[in-house]
């Protein structure tokens, strides 16, 4: 059996974050946790997660610098980032390193196309519909 993989979610706000935290678990994935780019860069650098939620708009260093910088030391990794962000396209609409990157979505975003993403991303198979799965749907929403 081959270990949990891992999603580092770079994201400042504590709702959202928690809320895409809970998602990585739902998927059966493992979260760690980064507020900031330099707590970030200091993770992909060291534990080089398997997936990468990442907002564009964080306090210290942004997203694109993020990028920027995994671009240079880890270009490999780009292909693992998922964007999810409330930054206007026209911000990052000719932002190089987001070429690479396997998903931008805009917030408010859809819970179920993230959860796909994810799934297909690390090869996971898709868990039960809704209507078999105990305890009932999970209803979570941004925005």
């Amino acid at each position: 059996m081959r270990p949990t993989q891992n999603v580092l979610v770079v994201e400042d706000d504590r709702p959202t974050h928690a809320l895409f935290v809970a998602l990585v678990r739902r998927c059966g994935f493992e979260a760690s946790s980064a507020f900031d780019g330099p707590s970030a860069l200091s993770h992909i650098r060291e534990e080089k997660p398997d997936a990468i939620i990442l907002d564009l708009i964080l306090p210290t260093m942004n997203g694109f610098q993020i990028l920027s910088e995994v671009r240079r030391f880890a270009p490999e990794m780009l292909s693992a980032v998922v964007v999810v962000t409330a930054a206007a396209e026209s911000l990052y609409r000719e932002c190089i390193e987001l070429e690479s990157v396997r998903a931008i979505m805009r917030k408010p975003f859809d819970v179920d196309q993230l959860e796909e993403i994810l799934r297909r991303m690390l090869s996971q198979p898709a868990p039960l519909p809704r209507k078999m799965r105990a305890g009932g749907a999970m209803r979570l929403k941004i925005g």
